[in-house]
């Protein structure tokens, strides 16, 4: 039995047995419930928290967590955990409306269910999951201290790949990476054989291993890192995480992930293929939320090597599984697979396949990019391009549109599948529109959101709840910038202070909200009153 389970009530330490029922409420004895609460933790049956809970609650918060632990509402049908941050969609919002909690009821029942998770590493508590903690777990010892690994994000490059370190602040989320280097030879690649990534040479085989336990130990101690919340990513952008070479490492991380508890969404991006005992194992973690992006934009084989066949068998099986997956309608590439014969053999092998959600992309492309397909005598794409960005136009993208509506005609609207421009997007959806777009692309509707992004999923992002100010304090600390003035609006968080991009990111990610620098804020307006 738990340490708390196995006390009375007038055993429990002083504050709380003074405190009663208000223990679980905001107030200064509530970091001494956290405490307590989270040694009650079996990350194997988290419901022994519940209970512990329950001992301080009354009325109908003690209701409310009665039901949650009879009910087993902490979990899928399936077994797997339900992750944190969909918890006040899934669990609190419907408890709360049935059983007519207020507000600070409500509050209180979401610091309990957070004390049924794990926060390992140097971010987060039940009472403060974005905070930097005053104390570390046992025997946890960070590998760098907070100031080396934030200065090797500061020298990243400018795509956020930080080699120093190989856990990097990406716009996607943030990429935990054992080695760059990929076999596959695609040609677009911008990490390819001999060229220089920021002082690590790419190479056509993933070279500077790290071991699992390594990759994990370096993301515990980012202070960007937080427990539930932060997406990951297994090499983002370096390498391919299924590549036999790399399957130990990204299986083990996984399991290490599992086996902390975390629920962060995790994705892999791939254009390999996995056996069905490989799909087997990553249906068999029970709090990782892992997704699978399976790329596949009928691109020249001479440009993109992957077997096409094995790839999109690999896609057909994995749409049958349990795992979230989505259809990597990318990169697009304008006058190379932009034809209507391209776009209408990708739209018929999705619908043939099923696909449930459909994530677009152009393609990224440099000086660099055009001296190598010249050499392999390749064909360019066509368009005006800038550093940094993908390329997708509109008339293009307006002709993908026309050809889905014709390839999906005879498919009823409910059963055609959800397209989006971009990957936080499909992940949201792919989920079931439990969070908003979680990098806050919803503050440009007209360009982000146009295609066919599901009607609640534009809900849940049209009704994002507003950041809590000392939420925003905590998270400015972590990027060592204490006291810096910020406003809360209902469109977005105006920081006032320079911020990179992907300091712009980390915000955004861990508020599920848009950020912007006061600049920024004025465009914005200026953009959507013109």
């Amino acid at each position: 039995m738990t340490t708390l389970a196995r006390h009375h009530t007038a055993d429990l330490p002083d504050e709380l047995a003074t405190a009663g029922p208000l223990a679980l409420h905001r107030g200064p004895v509530r970091p001494l419930a956290a405490r307590a609460l989270q040694d009650a933790l079996d990350l194997a049956d988290p419901y022994t928290v519940v209970a512990c809970a329950r001992r301080l609650a009354d009325g109908p918060l003690e209701k409310a967590l009665a039901d949650i632990e009879s009910g087993r509402l902490l979990h899928e049908p399936s077994g797997r955990r339900i992750p944190l941050q969909e918890l006040p969609a899934r669990v609190i919002a419907p408890t709360a409306a049935t059983l007519h909690l207020d507000t600070g009821q409500q509050d209180a029942l979401a610091f309990a269910l957070r004390a049924t998770f794990a926060w390992p590493g140097i971010v987060g508590t039940p009472d403060a999951p974005f905070a930097l903690k005053g104390e570390l777990p046992d025997g946890f010892t960070p590998v760098s201290t907070l100031e080396e690994i934030a200065a090797t994000q500061a020298l990243a490059g400018p795509d956020g790949l930080n080699t120093a370190y190989m856990i990097s602040q990406m716009k996607g989320g943030m990429s935990v990476d054992f080695g760059v280097g990929c076999p596959l030879q695609c040609a677009y690649c911008y990490r390819r054989e001999g060229d220089t990534a920021d002082g690590y040479y790419g190479s056509w085989e993933p070279t500077g291993f790290l071991e699992p336990d390594q990759a994990i130990e370096r993301l515990l101690a980012h202070p960007w890192f937080t427990p539930h919340v932060t997406p990951l990513g297994l090499h983002m952008s370096t390498s391919e995480a299924f590549l036999p070479k790399l399957w130990s490492r990204t299986w083990g991380t996984l399991q290490l992930l599992d086996q902390l508890g975390l629920t962060n969404r995790v994705s892999c991006i791939t254009k390999y293929a996995l056996t069905d005992e490989q799909i087997d194992q990553l249906e068999s973690l029970t709090h990782v939320d892992l997704d699978i992006q399976v790329c596949y934009a009928a691109m020249p084989e001479a440009i993109e090597p992957p077997n096409r066949e094995r790839r999109l068998n690999f896609l057909r099986r994995i749409l049958t599984s349990e795992l979230n997956v989505l259809a990597y309608y990318r990169p697009i590439a304008e006058g190379i697979n932009t034809t209507d014969a391209h776009l209408r053999h990708v739209w018929e092998t999705y619908r043939d396949l099923r696909a449930r959600t459909v994530v677009l992309g152009g393609l990224k492309f440099g000086d660099d990019h055009v001296h190598s397909f010249m050499s392999y005598g390749l064909p360019l794409p066509s368009g005006s391009f800038t550093a940094g960005k993908k390329l997708l136009s509109p008339a293009t993208e307006a002709r993908i549109m026309t050809i889905f509506d014709e390839v999906y005609a005879e498919v009823p609207p409910e059963l055609r599948p959800a397209v989006l421009k971009r990957s936080s997007c499909g992940r949201s959806v792919e989920r079931g529109s439990h969070i908003p777009d979680y990098n806050g692309h919803y503050d440009l509707p007209a360009t982000n959101c146009k295609l066919r992004c599901p009607a609640a999923q534009h809900q849940v992002c049209a009704t994002t709840v507003l950041p809590d100010p000392e939420t925003v304090r905590q998270l400015l600390v972590r990027l060592d910038r204490a006291g810096t003035r910020f406003d809360i609006t209902a469109t977005t968080v105006v920081v006032h202070a320079p911020l990179s991009q992907f300091e712009r990111t980390f915000l955004r990610q861990n508020l599920l909200h848009p950020v912007h620098t006061p600049d920024q804020a004025a465009a914005l307006l200026a953009g959507r009153l013109t």
